[in-house]
């Protein structure tokens, strides 16, 4: 824990005299014997001028602090201890960049994050990330495009991550004004002392979703890493006739979406059409781990699946339907398609993905529709296939042939 005089907190905060005087009057923050700050209380601060900015005056704000019919006290504690600001501005960090500088506003925009004034003074472990990433990726694209894209990916992903472990957790544990993150339902609930992490397991939580997204970055890291290496060091080994070359096969495409999705949010309500639609994913998710398959995203009503081939496709989507109908939920439908795709930050393009989705909205209630690629593909007895002839599918300029898919019969 760092300890800051008034001065150091009011400059690390970047806050008012008034403003952490109210906070202290009203018990937000407390000083330490010595007159000296916690710099975690940075975070109270930072929060309390966030809801001045939004236009909550100065007089309301403590008077739901004062009344207790709202807390703060314990947000220091969601978050690790904040790092010292730069001695240096912002500019003249900038500076150091050269002509990499460039990328800068639109690298911040990308990950969400306001770009620092000029004049201000960030945080040492911000600066130095930041400009090492712009610095470091700068060396393989001097266009600035990388950078963008990847960090990107970085501020959706992250936000995603955030915004829903808190949906999540404002849904079960149901938070009040005044608990200060604590639930007030279970064991745990309505604590006496919210910012006292035994009493408040809001406050283990949050340190837990920082490792635990540190953890599973590397962990897929990992995984992704070994699987390149061994798709490179197999294409070394092939070339040479060293190993033996396997047959390929074009990956599949599929669309599985939920039938009567708007009929069912009119008739039930939007919270029974999205519990659906997060069931369908949950199956999707648990059938696909027997495959090298993938959800590529989810679409509303539906998800988006790319995997390695046409069999693995066929066998994949009928056990999603079928487990939908098993449990007593809305029936889903499935377009398959089979051809290359184009990969780029995590996403799929092109025509094969374009097919699988038109061929999907043919298909009725429980039903699987492929293309005529699918069945070429697929070894003998993988699946009983029904011809239903040619259809014409917006946004592709010839008719495609169709077939209904069903399970193979056991003998």
């Amino acid at each position: 824990m760092r300890r800051l005089s008034r001065d150091e907190f009011l400059a690390e905060a970047t806050a008012s005299d008034e403003l952490v005087d109210r906070l202290i009057d009203v018990g937000a923050i407390e000083p330490f014997a010595d007159g000296r700050f916690d710099s975690r209380d940075e975070f109270v601060v930072s929060v309390a001028a966030a809801l001045l900015d939004a236009g909550i005056e100065l007089h309301d704000l403590a008077w739901t602090l004062d009344s207790r019919r709202f807390g703060l006290r314990s947000l220091g504690s969601f978050f690790s201890e904040p790092v010292p600001r730069t001695r240096e501005r912002y500019a003249d960090l900038v500076a150091r960049l050269g002509q990499d500088a460039a990328h800068l506003p639109a690298v911040y925009a990308a990950l969400g994050l306001p770009e620092p004034d000029p004049e201000s003074h960030q945080r040492v472990d911000e600066a130095e990330l930041i400009l090492d990433f712009v610095r470091l990726w700068s060396l393989v694209d001097p266009t600035g495009g990388a950078h963008v894209r990847v960090a990107r990916q970085i501020g959706d992903g992250t936000r995603r991550i955030a915004e829903g472990w808190l949906d999540v957790w404002d849904e079960v544990a149901r938070p009040g004004p005044t608990t200060q993150g604590a639930p007030t339902v279970g064991p745990k609930a309505y604590p006496a002392d919210p910012t006292d992490p035994e009493q408040n397991p809001s406050l283990g939580m949050a340190a837990l979703g920082r490792l635990l997204v540190s953890l599973i970055h590397e962990r897929q890291v990992e995984t992704t890493l070994t699987s390149r290496i061994i798709a490179s060091m197999e294409g070394v080994l092939g070339a040479e006739g060293r190993l033996p070359t396997r047959a390929q096969r074009p990956p599949a495409v599929a669309f599985v979406d939920l039938a009567g999705f708007t009929s069912l949010t009119v008739e039930r309500g939007d919270e029974a059409a999205a519990t659906a639609a997060a069931k369908l994913f949950d199956v999707a998710d648990l059938a696909l781990r027997a495959s090298d398959g993938r959800i590529v995203k989810q679409l509303g009503d539906g998800v988006l699946l790319r995997l390695t081939d046409s069999e693995t496709a066929i066998q994949t989507v009928t056990t999603i339907v079928a487990a939908m109908a098993e449990a007593g939920l809305p029936p889903a439908h499935a377009g398959i398609a089979a051809g290359p795709v184009f990969v780029r930050d995590g996403d799929i393009y092109g025509r094969t993905v374009n097919l699988a989705s038109r061929i999907a909205g043919q298909a009725g209630p429980g039903e699987i529709l492929v293309e005529e690629g699918v069945v070429v593909a697929l070894p003998r007895g993988t699946a009983r296939f029904e011809p239903i002839g040619r259809i014409e599918l917006k946004g592709i300029p010839e008719p495609v042939a169709l077939w209904r898919a069903s399970p193979a019969e056991t003998r």
